[in-house]
């Protein structure tokens, strides 16, 4: 018998798909030796290493390292994704006694987790309505004809919004423009062609080092900074920027210069754009009443974060109003949850419609028509929450590292090198660069932080200086494709050889270690005191709570 509607020839052409389906079916389990290799290293790393007698003066140091390898071994083989793995430390720590379980949870989530989901929350509207797009049509709309002046430019609006969307996001968005601006460049000129690409990439990388909320690694300095010293002050979001902005600033000149001088000044044949033809694909309408929200919403929150904490002689508007609990999270919140509310142009009152003009409120972004600026559905869709998790477990690291003793160890050995504060900086960013070509930026800052913090404290060296350091050096990731997601963006255009960003990349990354030990090591110093506070005199590295 056949069901109904089929005959027994459907059913045994069904049949034979299905055995075919099955013949190519992997005999093996994807990635199954790499899984067992991994576990098998861990179990041993587990079962020996806390029985080893590193210091006496510190006996739990032997069973943090061995939660740190295991942990760094899942970070780096990403045999389990990141953000799982970011959870190991809470169940390892615990097992071995190193640190309460009740105390590791107050410091998985911590207030610099607010203020990343207020970046997330202005980054998506931003791109729902396509505010960066008029962004960057308006200052390329203001270049001439130069095609150096068309890359700067380009270069430039990369930088400035990967500082306040994710610098992953920001080159998707500006990628299509890109390629449109390619589009009147001729094939002749395809090496060209791909170091743009490598340029404009690298400015999205670059531009996430300026604020708090560019990249994940600065929020997790932050994080590491509350952690650390918890009877300080938050590092507040202006601070940050007085002291990164600068480098950021200094970085993109040099790959712009880089990229100029190797893909235009030395070419045999000068390039030329048909900038008319660009332009004339590049139109837009008038300003929707949705770029106008939230553009309103981005310049407010802005001024609030620059003005709440204390600049030099300026003691902050948190300090005028008595509003000292805030910190810069729950003012981003304060500031983008109103954009679930607002409701979009085309449900206003007629008479305001008609006020702003109708085809300003017609409400048109990507996918279906929403009702608000926000909506959850938009969010739990784009909203990178494996960020947090990974926040968490670079908090958890930390914290064990130093309360297991581990952190004093390695930094004892350290000291024994003898190294002025210049060279120590210089060897700092080397090992981090080149580590965060291979490993997550992520999970580098998370497995070096605590330690070269506490080394620096050995030291007599500024601790907060050596942890910006880190900070910044784990984003001074050039070279390869799985370095960061600028770069896997750019590569997968497929119009940029892996040769030339290898070695586009290690001529950027040589340029921002040298450029970043002498910035950190000179100019850093001065920008701290200018901000009210050098932080030349923390204790050590906090293990307690």
């Amino acid at each position: 018998l056949t069901s109904i509607g089929a005959s027994p020839f459907d059913l045994e052409s069904k049949d034979d798909a299905k055995d075919e389906a099955e013949s190519k079916a992997p005999d093996q389990l994807p990635g199954g030796r790499k899984v067992i290799i991994v576990l098998a290293t861990a179990t041993l790393i587990l079962i020996l290493f806390p029985f080893l007698e590193l210091d006496p003066r510190y006996p739990d140091a032997s069973k943090g390292l061995s939660v740190l390898l295991v942990t760094a071994l899942f970070w780096v083989t990403e045999v389990m994704p990141l953000s799982v793995s970011s959870l190991l430390p809470m169940a390892l720590y615990p097992l071995f006694g190193i640190v309460k379980a009740s105390s590791l949870a107050g410091h998985f989530f911590s207030g610099v987790s607010f203020l990343f989901i207020a970046g997330f929350f202005l980054g998506l509207a931003i791109e729902r309505w396509n505010l960066h797009t008029r962004f960057v049509h308006v200052m390329l709309s203001k270049v001439g004809g130069r095609v150096e002046l068309y890359m700067a430019a380009l270069m430039l609006c990369t930088w400035l919004l990967s500082m306040w969307i994710s610098n992953t996001a920001a080159m998707l968005c500006i990628l299509p423009m890109v390629k449109s601006f390619q589009e009147s460049i001729d094939d002749r000129h395809s090496r060209f062609q791909s170091g743009m690409l490598l340029a404009i990439g690298y400015s999205a990388t670059i531009g996430g080092l300026a604020t708090p909320v560019g990249t994940p690694t600065n929020g997790i300095f932050m994080t590491l900074f509350q952690d650390f010293w918890p009877e300080q002050q938050e590092f507040s979001f202006a601070t940050f920027c007085v002291i990164a902005l600068p480098l950021s600033a200094a970085l993109l000149l040099a790959a712009y210069l880089i990229a100029c001088a190797t893909f235009v000044w030395t070419s045999s044949e000068k390039v030329v754009i048909d900038a008319a033809a660009f332009l004339q694909r590049q139109r837009m309408g008038k300003v929707s009443f949705e770029e106008m929200v939230v553009l309103v919403d981005l310049c407010c929150l802005m001024l609030l974060w620059f003005t709440a904490s204390r600049i030099d002689q300026f003691p902050g508007w948190k300090h005028w109003l008595g509003l000292t609990q805030l910190n810069s999270g729950s003012i981003g919140l304060l500031l983008t949850l109103p954009l679930f509310v607002l409701p979009c142009g085309r449900w206003l009152p007629s008479w305001l419609r008609c006020c702003l003009g109708e085809d300003r409120c017609l409400s048109i972004c990507k996918g279906q028509r929403p009702s608000y600026i926000l909506d959850w559905e938009s969010v739990k869709q784009d909203f990178s929450w494996e960020i947090l998790f990974v926040f968490g477990g670079g908090s958890l690291i930390a914290h064990g590292t130093v309360a297991s003793g581990l952190a004093d160890l390695i930094a004892q050995s350290l000291q024994t090198l003898g190294l002025s504060d210049f060279l120590f900086i210089v060897l700092v960013l080397t090992v981090v660069a080149f580590v965060t070509e291979i490993v997550s930026n992520m999970s580098t800052l998370n497995i070096f932080g605590a330690i070269i913090v506490t080394a620096a404290h050995h030291m007599g060296y500024n601790q907060v200086q050596l942890l910006l350091a880190v900070s910044f050096a784990a984003s001074f990731a050039f070279m390869l494709p799985m370095a960061g997601g600028p770069n896997m963006v750019v590569y997968s255009s497929g119009r940029v050889p892996i040769g030339q960003m290898v070695s586009f990349g290690l001529c950027l990354n040589v340029t921002a270690i040298l450029l970043g030990s002498v910035y950190i090591c000179f100019v850093l110093p001065v920008l701290l005191q200018f901000t009210g506070t050098s932080y030349a005199d923390l204790p050590q590295p906090s293990a307690q709570g």
